[in-house]
């Protein structure tokens, strides 16, 4: 896992970072600064740009499984980036016209939501902006930058997003000059990574056309056209909770979902980290046929997943009450939601990267054409759980979605390939991280200054968890670098 440990501690640094920053901004700022339907009107833009961001691409992203072949720094890549940025563009042509066609109907879905209607068009720039992001950070990974775009994403935007929060938090702009300079902090990344493809010498729109047989175009054809089918699904499945409580229920509601969504998407992070860089290594591996490296990686990829999502599972659940205590009263509706989306989230990175496993197999298409049909499982979840439970009705059909997906994976892998990742060390590893949970609620009271009681939760949890991790020899990435860092301390 050369490639991999480096690049995922460097992106899990700064996925941290982000954790910090997006705490700040969602958990202390945020709720004061923004009204419930304020932050449900920036989370429905966000939730609508990237799904539509990944019907305008046109399937074209599925082509990344056949870049090896185009690989070649002597000729550009053969003209790569000029196709993704040239079926791109198409397909911004598309969705601005369905998006003025259809403005009515889109608009309609949110009757409940007046701000949507008036902040209509700031979806079709930042549909387009995601586009291109999307299709430039893939690009970047596909040559082994890996970490430019996660660092982007994770890391710069949350920053300026935290900036824009905290002018209007101290008054010092209006809401709609607000929404003007929250747009511009999530379409910076996209012209900050162009600017490192070309400090890199890899920023190339020269046609190759001569290297497009017809062979290779009925294979980018027939990819393109089954990743619009089937690539959608994926971002429908994350989004459409908002989309349906904001429909149901209203923006405010929408509001109020998104802080529990953004505790639980903490648990995903590393596992995020890891799929981005891990997507590339494991595609080689398949075209070299080294399924002992395939089987390593995720072997390892599990149990360092399942002990990083549980230690964070456990930090959030114990202190949960301490995170209401700094919001207002009106975000208490979300206590469960967070327990259910991050039991889900959980569930998610606990399985490893069985996802990147199947999306880059000859059998890719079993694993798209199920995520088409989780979509229909998501969506009856929703309209059953939403009215019944509110919410927590959506978190819970949340984390039936990732338990359903990730036993079909689970499943799949085991009888195709005969890799089955789980070993002792993930139950051990469960056992540990439910009794120093239990230990922190039994042993430690309960302090009425949350700041203390949130302090001396954390570090007992911590105190107890990461130890018994180390000492029981649970995950072998995991004490590598506690024994680099214990390394490096005694050299001073």
């Amino acid at each position: 896992m050369g490639i991999i440990k480096q690049q995922t501690i460097k992106g899990s640094i700064y996925s941290y970072l982000g954790i910090l920053i997006g705490f700040l901004t969602v958990s202390i700022v945020q709720p004061h600064a923004l009204s419930p339907e304020g932050i449900g009107l920036i989370t429905l833009l966000g939730s609508l740009s990237l799904m539509f961001a990944q019907f305008a691409i046109l399937g074209f992203n599925g082509t990344a499984r056949y870049f090896p072949y185009f690989r070649s720094e002597e000729n550009k890549h053969n003209g790569y980036l000029f196709l993704s940025c040239i079926i791109s563009a198409i397909g911004s042509f598309l969705f601005i016209i369905i998006a003025y066609v259809y403005k009515d109907e889109l608009v309609g879905h949110n009757q409940k939501s007046v701000l949507f209607e008036h902040y209509y068009w700031y979806l079709v720039p930042l549909t387009i902006f995601t586009l291109f992001f999307n299709v430039f950070d893939l690009y970047a990974r596909m040559l082994y930058n890996m970490t430019t775009g996660l660092i982007l994403r994770e890391f710069t935007k949350r920053i300026f997003v935290l900036i824009t929060i905290l002018l209007i938090y101290f008054h010092l702009v209006t809401f709609d000059t607000f929404m003007v300079l929250w747009f511009f902090a999530n379409i910076i990344p996209t012209a900050l990574i162009i600017i490192r493809l070309i400090k890199d010498n890899q920023f190339s729109l020269k046609p190759n056309l001569d290297f497009l047989t017809k062979d290779m175009v009925r294979k980018l054809v027939g990819i393109c056209f089954f990743t619009i089918l089937t690539g959608a699904s994926p971002l429908i499945i994350q989004n459409i909770d908002n989309i349906l409580i904001s429909k149901k229920m209203g923006l405010d509601h929408t509001g109020v979902y998104s802080l529990a969504f953004n505790f639980g998407l903490i648990i995903s992070l590393p596992s995020r980290s890891l799929y981005s860089i891990a997507y590339t290594v494991i595609a080689e591996s398949w075209r070299a046929n080294d399924l002992k490296n395939i089987k390593s990686i995720y072997e390892k990829s599990c149990v360092t997943q399942l002990i990083s999502a549980l230690f964070i599972f456990i930090l959030i659940w114990a202190n949960v009450d301490n995170i209401f205590a700094i919001l207002p009263p009106v975000f208490k509706e979300g206590k469960y939601a967070i327990f259910f989306v991050s039991l889900g989230f959980f569930i998610d990175s606990a399985t490893g990267v069985n996802l990147v496993i199947l999306a880059t197999s000859k059998y890719f298409k079993y694993d798209s054409l199920f995520n088409v049909l989780l979509v229909g499982v998501i969506v009856i979840a929703n309209l059953i759980l939403i009215p019944i439970y509110g919410i927590t009705g959506a978190a819970i059909a949340s984390a039936l979605t990732f338990f359903i997906f990730n036993l079909f994976r689970y499943l799949f892998i085991l009888i195709k390939f005969k890799m089955q990742p789980f070993k002792i060390q993930s139950l051990l590893a469960i056992i540990v991280g439910v009794l120093v949970y239990y230990l922190s609620v039994w042993i430690i009271p309960h302090f009425q200054n949350f700041i203390v009681d949130t302090t001396i939760r954390t570090a007992f949890i911590t105190i107890i968890y990461i130890p018994a991790v180390y000492f029981l020899q649970l995950s072998d990435d995991i004490n590598g670098i506690i024994d680099s860092l214990i390394f490096k301390l005694k050299r001073r």
